[in-house]
């Protein structure tokens, strides 16, 4: 049990690593969504001066954006 540290060590590395990894990947995500939801919000509901929308909804697992006008959908369109 003389190396019992040094495979504990390496464990503890790899766990490092892969945390350190899996915490970059997600940061990076909920910026791509974030910048998503900007496009929806800004360039799709936003950039009309015609139509003012009440709100907006985004769906990030089908890239969905969503206009309305008093509760009811006016525009939906699908951000690629």
């Amino acid at each position: 049990m003389a190396n019992g540290w040094k495979i504990t060590s390496i464990v503890f590395i790899i766990l490092f690593v892969l945390e350190t990894s899996i915490l970059i990947w997600l940061t990076f995500q909920a910026i791509e969504d974030l910048n998503e939801e900007d496009i929806c919000m800004y360039d799709i509901c936003g950039g009309n001066k015609i139509i003012t929308y009440d709100s907006y909804t985004y769906d990030d697992r089908s890239k969905i954006c969503s206009c309305y006008i008093s509760g009811e959908i006016i525009k939906e369109k699908k951000i690629e």
